[in-house]
C-alpha cells in the first residue's frame, strides 16, 4: 500500500495561537519533548492510518495509575496481545463523567511502568479517553517523555471508546499538516462490517 500527502504543510500559527484546551482531542508528536524531534506534519502517514487494539480498564479507580499488569490483565481479558505497531487505546471510562473538575483532576492515568511495558512493545502510539495520559497532580511530564522519545504519538482526551464492538480496529488519527509539537486532531475508527 502506498501513501501519498497532498497536503501543503501549514505554517499558519493563527491554527495554534490558543493552548489546546483539555477538551480537544489533540495529538503530541515528539517534538513536544524531545529537541528537533519530529513535529506533527512530520508524523509518517502509515502510522496515523494503522491497527488499533481497545484495552477496557474501566474497573480501575478514578485516579489510580495504569501500570504494566493492568495493561497485561486488560490484555487477558480480551484474549488477545499487543501487537508491533498497534496503537494501543486505553478506555478509561471518563466520557461518562461530566466536564467538571473531577474529570481533570481524578482521572486514571499511564504510570512510568506501564509506558515502559507499551516502548517494550513497540507499539506506534498511545491513546486515552481522559484529559491527560499523565497523572494529574503531576506537571512533570515523564510519560509523554518515555513514549515521544521513543517515537511513540500520543492521543488524549478521545471520545466514543465504549461505541466499537471489538478489540481491534483500523483507527485514522488526522492533524492538520502544521509545523508544531501538538495539534488538535480527528480519530475515526474504521469497522468492518
Amino acid at each position: 500500500m502506498k501513501f501519498v500527502d497532498l497536503t501543503q504543510a501549514s505554517t499558519d500559527c493563527r491554527l495554534l495561537s490558543r493552548k489546546h484546551s483539555v477538551l480537544d482531542t489533540r495529538i503530541d508528536a515528539p517534538a513536544l519533548i524531545v529537541d528537533d524531534g519530529i513535529t506533527v506534519d512530520q508524523l509518517r502517514l502509515e502510522s496515523l492510518l494503522y491497527e488499533a487494539v481497545l484495552l477496557d480498564l474501566t474497573e480501575l479507580e478514578g485516579g489510580r495509575p495504569i501500570d504494566d499488569e493492568d495493561l497485561e490483565g486488560a490484555e487477558e481479558r480480551a484474549g488477545l496481545a499487543i501487537r508491533e505497531n498497534e496503537i494501543v487505546l486505553l478506555h478509561v471510562g471518563r466520557e461518562r463523567f461530566a466536564r467538571n473538575d473531577e474529570f481533570f483532576s481524578n482521572h486514571s492515568y499511564l504510570s512510568e511502568n506501564g509506558a515502559e511495558y507499551l516502548r517494550l512493545r513497540h507499539v506506534g502510539g498511545v491513546g486515552i479517553n481522559a484529559p491527560n495520559l499523565e497523572n494529574p497532580m503531576n506537571h512533570e511530564l515523564p510519560v509523554h517523555e518515555a513514549l515521544l522519545k521513543n517515537g511513540i504519538f500520543i492521543l488524549e482526551n478521545l471520545n466514543n471508546l465504549e461505541i466499537p464492538d471489538r478489540e481491534r480496529f483500523s483507527l485514522i488519527a488526522l492533524p492538520p499538516r502544521v509545523k508544531a509539537p501538538s495539534a488538535i486532531v480527528r480519530v475515526v475508527a474504521a469497522l468492518d462490517q
